[in-house]
């Protein structure tokens, strides 16, 4: 009899290799009933691990990995380019940030006093502020994803239409110089519009891998922002691509890594 660590972690396997798995093919494989493979799914898109869907489950994007997981891939890259966002930070500013592994990377290098308010819907990132005492942290209330690592849904729309930021720091999933920005998760995606309305100027981030690229959620046209800061060895063709978009954002490039 297999148990239930054992089960899930070959239920976790088959989803990576295939990609996409039925809850009744499963429950054959694996001698299981049904019903139990249903709750280890349900269990396991919880912890982020995977996305349940009608009759199974489907493999995560990239995007979609656990905050911490993203957080600790590809670091000294999101160092370099929360620190150039620090440079769009003002001491007046009110600040609206949403989560993200880049944006957390960013929260870490802020220092009190950096901006009046910082508004987030990341409890990570209110955490990584937590001892600031002349800037005013701010956190959004919602339904917490854990594979998004923030507050969403109704509640956060409505606080963040509530709000007037001078700048928004928002993450995005892909950037396409014509199709323009995306999100892996559709709640997400609607957190990210509210963010930018409600926001004078607007920033992301991005690493190479996610240029010219899509996520199945769109967040709103290339022109919404007015800063996009990429990695110093952005490939010169899709820089290229990028400056040329109509009404496109001024572009920063950070630091080399060395």
């Amino acid at each position: 009899m297999q148990l239930p660590e054992e089960r899930r972690r070959l239920i976790l396997d088959a989803v990576e290799r295939e990609g996409k798995v039925l809850a009744a093919e499963l429950a054959t494989r694996l001698g299981a009933s049904e019903d139990t493979v249903r709750r280890d799914l349900r269990d396991l898109d919880n912890a982020g691990l995977l996305r349940r869907v009608h009759g199974g489950a489907l493999r995560r994007s990239a995007g979609e990995a656990p905050l911490q997981q993203r957080a600790e891939r590809d670091a000294p890259r999101k160092a370099a380019l929360g620190l150039a966002l620090r440079s769009l930070v003002q001491p007046t500013d009110t600040v609206l940030i949403d989560a993200g592994s880049t944006n957390l990377a960013l929260a870490n290098q802020l220092d009190d006093g950096c901006a009046a308010a910082i508004v987030t819907n990341s409890p990570q990132v209110a955490l990584a502020l937590r001892g600031f005492q002349r800037t005013r942290i701010v956190l959004i209330g919602g339904v917490y994803s854990p594979a998004c690592g923030a507050a969403l849904g109704a509640q956060a729309v409505a606080e963040v239409g509530r709000i007037h930021a001078d700048l928004c720091i928002v993450g995005v999933c892909a950037v396409h110089a014509q199709k323009g920005l995306y999100a892996a998760d559709p709640e997400e995606a609607l957190f990210k519009r509210a963010m930018l309305a409600a926001s004078g100027r607007r920033a992301a981030a991005v690493l190479n891998e996610r240029l010219l690229d899509t996520a199945p959620f769109a967040v709103g046209a290339l022109a919404e922002l007015d800063h996009l800061v990429l990695e110093a060895d952005a490939p010169p063709e899709v820089l290229a691509r990028l400056r040329d978009a109509a009404d496109g954002p001024d572009i920063l490039l950070a630091n080399k890594v060395s």
